[in-house]
């Protein structure tokens, strides 16, 4: 009888191992698939490299973009432009010239001939990492919305990211603190990516080497495979407990 009993737990076991290892493997799968089908191009000549999934883009931009002139920016525009909900990550790794007015400027564009765009600007360490944050709209026009350095400007150590959601508006963060919050833009469909530092054609030098790194996500949640991968492990681990614990009792009766 404790044999067919040993069994029976033996086969239990090896169940609740495949209901955790099956869904990592599926997961390894569609992640695998996803890298297979990125598409990265030549960062050469100030050219950004691009790496695709089904719900999320990452490049980089060299950091000639960021001496780039106000009225001819370096621009990024989305091949299908993102209307649902999206959070861009956004890693400054840029080296400033020694000059508390360098900085690069960040325009994020519907569009056209939509006139929308959110706009935020990073300054070097000469100007103690002073960070604004704008939005231009057609009902209000521009509004600069965040504009502080210091421990209340931005960190080359933290992801600055900027979000937006239909029911949630449009939210900036500097990774240890929130910079905008739950702004209503009526409505925000990111079409581009626009770097420049340059007011004019006679300002001077911003940035003389590093990148900009972006990476956007967009969608639901649960479009993830891994969305519900915390859910199956979690029952798979409890159940896991469950024999074990029913395993050390059945032990000690037979003892």
């Amino acid at each position: 009888m404790s044999l067919i009993i040993g069994m029976k737990l033996k086969s239990l076991l090896s169940a609740l191992l495949l209901m955790v290892i099956i869904p990592l493997m599926i997961t390894t799968v569609v992640l695998s698939a996803d890298g297979q089908n990125a598409k990265p191009s030549s960062s050469s000549q100030g050219r950004p490299q691009i790496i695709n999934t089904l719900h999320s883009i990452k490049f980089d931009i060299p950091y000639p973009a960021s001496n780039s002139i106000r009225t001819h920016p370096f621009t990024y525009t989305f091949k299908n432009p993102i209307t649902e909900s999206w959070i861009l990550n956004i890693q400054n790794n840029l080296s400033y010239a020694s000059r508390p007015d360098a900085k690069v400027v960040i325009k994020l564009q519907e569009p056209q001939p939509s006139q929308k765009f959110i706009e935020i600007a990073m300054y070097g360490s000469s100007a103690s990492y002073r960070f604004w944050a704008a939005v231009n709209e057609v009902e209000s026009g521009y509004i600069r919305l965040y504009d502080k350095s210091g421990i209340d400007g931005w960190s080359p150590a933290n992801f600055i990211n900027v979000g937006y959601d239909s029911n949630q508006g449009l939210s900036i963060n500097s990774g240890v603190k929130v910079l905008v919050d739950r702004l209503s833009v009526n409505g925000f469909t990111l079409g581009s990516i626009s770097v420049y530092g340059k007011d004019d054609t006679n300002s001077p030098l911003n940035t003389y080497s590093g990148s900009l790194s972006f990476e956007t996500f967009w969608g639901k949640p649960s479009d993830s495979p891994i969305y519900y991968l915390p859910l199956v492990m979690s029952v798979g681990v409890g159940g896991l407990i469950v024999a074990l614990l029913v395993i050390k009792k059945r032990e000690k009766v037979e003892a």
